[in-house]
């Protein structure tokens, strides 16, 4: 998988820079698909390439534009990088090893959803995502303490580490989720705030309720999260 996302920003000509680099990308023979939104000061794109990121015709773009900032960052094959371009040149780039993400997953009684739980190495401390069948909670761990974050005050590396957890394992109630609901009323099973995909249903029946790929340091994040968030009152 190979995704990236470029952002430009400065006090510039974001529609003409638009303009000029659809146009640069429209003559690329090896043009690959993209996304592209608009929101105030920042024009962002986002690809998921089968070669790799234009860089030639962002390059190319940025030149003729040099009051603008291209800030691009990817992930391919466990690999994460950064470049930022600027006045036509790659200023300044980087490419580091991704850290993976660990999960813990547990269910209950007619599929409830005891404790799903993300926690991903994030400089000096730890990052996550938990939630159970009726609540979840953002939160971060450094220097031996865990502070929750509310939805509302997540940063964008707290929600897409959340995203892979739900993705991969929750659905929600407020979804359509058609498949998942009749799935559910097959089973007999209530369907509540958050509940486990089916699928992953039946993978957690055959692990005896329960699946942990945390690495062996996250005991410790583990540990304060249920003491400060699953068991209080």
């Amino acid at each position: 998988m190979f995704t990236a996302v470029v952002r430009i920003t400065g006090a510039g000509r974001l529609m003409d820079f638009r303009e000029r680099l659809r146009w640069l990308l429209v003559r690329d023979p090896e043009g690959e698909d993209y996304t592209e939104h608009h929101e105030g000061d920042v024009l962002e794109y986002r690809f998921t390439p089968k070669k790799g990121i234009p860089f030639p015709a962002l390059t190319e773009a940025s030149g003729a534009f040099p009051e603008l900032r291209l800030e691009a960052e990817w992930e391919h094959d466990g690999i994460r990088g950064s470049a930022i371009i600027e006045n036509g040149r790659v200023v300044e780039g980087e490419a580091v090893e991704a850290q993976s993400a660990g999960v813990e997953v547990s269910s209950g009684d007619e599929g409830r959803l005891d404790l799903a739980l993300i926690c991903e190495r994030h400089g000096a401390g730890w990052i996550g995502y938990a939630a159970t069948a009726e609540r979840h909670t953002f939160f971060r761990f450094r220097e031996g303490a865990l502070s929750l974050v509310e939805p509302d005050d997540a940063d964008e590396a707290l929600e897409d580490v959340a995203f892979r957890l739900v993705e991969e394992w929750i659905w929600y109630d407020e979804e359509d989720a058609p498949t998942e609901r009749e799935r559910y009323r097959q089973y007999g099973y209530p369907v509540r705030g958050a509940n486990l995909r089916s699928e992953k249903l039946a993978f957690l029946r055959r692990r005896g309720a329960r699946f942990t790929s945390l690495d062996p340091d996250a005991g410790a994040v583990r540990t304060a999260l249920l003491a400060q968030w699953l068991n209080r009152s």
